[in-house]
C-alpha cells in the first residue's frame, strides 16, 4: 500500500483526491493538509511514499514546498496536481514523478500510482544506468553519480549515446572528439579514453554496454534510461497533438529542462543542440495549437511563453501568442507582447515585424 499525503489549499480538492486514492485500492492517505507548514511538520516525523501537491497556494507555492519536502524525504515521490499546465517544465526540472491536470480522473491517477509502485518494488539496480543530457551531462548507477577520470571520457560516452542505435566508425569518433590530433595520437587518446569509460562503468557494476563490430562502435541503449532518448523517441513521431496524446506531448516537452549537454561547446554538441531546440519549439507550437483549437487559451499561451523564455525572437511563437491573447480578449496583453517582440527585434536584428504580424493588431 502506498503511503500518501495530500497538500492543497482547497478542501474540496483534497476530498476528491482522497476519494480517488482510496477507491484505487492502492494507496492509503496518511495526512490531509491545507497548510504547507503543517505538512512539513508531519513529514519530519512520518515517512511517506508519495506527496500529492497543489502548485498554487497562498502561503507557500508548491514549487518551494516540493524542494523542502525533498530535503526532508528525498525518496518520496512528488506529484503536482494543478489546473494550470504552464508549470510543467519547472515541475519536471524539480524531478517531480508526475504532473496531474485537474480534474484528475481515476484512470490517469492509476497510471501515476503504478509508476510509484514500480519505483518502490523495483528500485534502480546498482548496475542500471540513468543518463541526463538536458542540462549538465550526468550518469548515475542506482542513486550514485558515476565519476569519470577525464572530461573526454564523459564526452566519448555522450557521443556514443548521441548516435543512438547506429554503429559509429572509429574515424567518425576521432574526427568528432580528437580532431586537433593526427591519426596515431588521436587513436591513442581514443583507446585510453575508451578504457576509462569501461573501467568507470564496471566499477559500478555495469557490464560493458559498448559493442564493437566491423570497425564500428555502438552503445547498447537497453542498458540505460535517458532523458534525451525519451525526448527523441516521441519528438520524431509523425502526426500532431490531439486529445489522445496531449499528455505525452506535455511530458516530452517537460523533459527539455535546459539546453542539450549544457556547458559543452564541442562542434558535434552544438549541431545537435540546434536540432533539438527546433524539435522542442515544434512540440510547444503543436501543444499551443491544440489548446487554441479546444478553446483553452490560457494553457495555449502558457506553453508558448515557456518557449519564448528560450527563444524570445522566434517569429512563429510570438505571432501565435499574440493571436491567442486576442482570441482570449486580452488585447492589452497582446499589445504588450507585440511591443516586447518589436523592440527586441529592432534592437538585436534591426528589423520590424512583418506585415502579417502587424495586421493582427489592426
Amino acid at each position: 500500500m502506498i503511503r500518501t499525503i495530500i497538500v492543497d489549499d482547497e478542501q474540496l480538492a483534497i476530498d476528491k483526491m482522497e476519494r480517488l486514492l482510496r477507491d484505487s485500492g492502492l494507496a492509503a492517505v496518511e495526512g490531509r493538509f491545507t497548510e504547507p507548514l503543517e505538512a512539513l511538520e508531519f513529514l519530519k516525523e512520518n515517512k511517506v511514499d508519495a506527496v500529492f501537491l497543489d502548485i498554487e497556494m497562498p502561503e507557500m507555492d508548491g514549487m518551494e514546498l516540493s524542494s523542502r519536502i525533498m530535503d526532508l524525504q528525498g525518496e518520496a515521490a512528488v506529484i503536482f496536481v494543478t489546473a494550470y499546465n504552464q508549470y510543467a517544465v519547472e515541475a519536471f526540472r524539480l524531478n517531480a514523478l508526475d504532473y496531474l491536470m485537474k480534474p484528475v480522473t481515476a484512470e490517469r491517477l492509476g497510471e501515476t500510482l503504478h509508476r510509484i509502485i514500480e519505483g518502490k518494488s523495483l528500485p534502480v539496480p546498482a548496475g542500471e544506468m540513468r543518463v541526463r543530457c538536458f542540462g549538465r551531462f550526468g550518469v548515475k548507477a542506482g542513486r550514485e553519480s558515476i565519476k569519470f577520470r577525464t572530461e573526454k571520457a564523459e564526452e566519448l560516452l555522450a557521443f556514443l549515446i548521441d548516435k543512438r542505435d547506429s554503429f559509429v566508425s572509429r574515424r567518425e569518433i576521432l574526427d568528432g572528439i580528437w580532431e586537433e590530433f593526427d591519426g596515431d595520437r588521436a587513436l591513442a587518446h581514443f583507446n585510453t579514453t575508451l578504457h576509462y569509460v569501461k573501467k568507470a562503468l564496471l566499477s559500478y557494476g555495469i557490464q560493458i554496454p559498448i559493442t564493437y563490430d566491423r570497425g564500428g562502435y555502438k552503445f547498447n541503449l537497453e542498458a540505460l534510461t535517458c532523458d534525451y532518448l525519451k525526448f527523441c523517441a516521441f519528438a520524431e513521431k509523425p502526426g500532431g497533438a490531439g486529445q489522445e496524446n496531449i499528455l505525452e506531448y506535455e511530458e516530452t516537452a517537460g523533459l527539455y529542462t535546459k539546453e542539450y549537454l549544457a556547458g559543452w561547446e564541442y562542434g558535434w554538441v552544438e549541431r545537435k543542440r540546434l536540432l533539438l531546440e527546433e524539435q522542442f519549439i515544434r512540440l510547444l507550437l503543436e501543444i499551443g495549437e491544440f489548446y487554441k483549437e479546444t478553446g483553452d487559451f490560457q494553457k495555449a499561451a502558457g506553453w508558448l511563453k515557456t518557449g519564448l523564455m528560450r527563444e524570445p525572437l522566434h517569429r512563429e511563437m510570438n505571432y501565435h501568442l499574440v493571436e491567442i491573447l486576442l482570441l482570449a480578449h486580452e488585447r492589452m496583453l497582446a499589445v504588450k507582447y507585440y511591443e516586447l517582440y518589436r523592440k527586441e527585434l529592432k534592437k538585436k536584428l534591426n528589423q520590424e515585424p512583418d506585415d502579417a504580424f502587424r495586421k493582427l493588431l489592426r
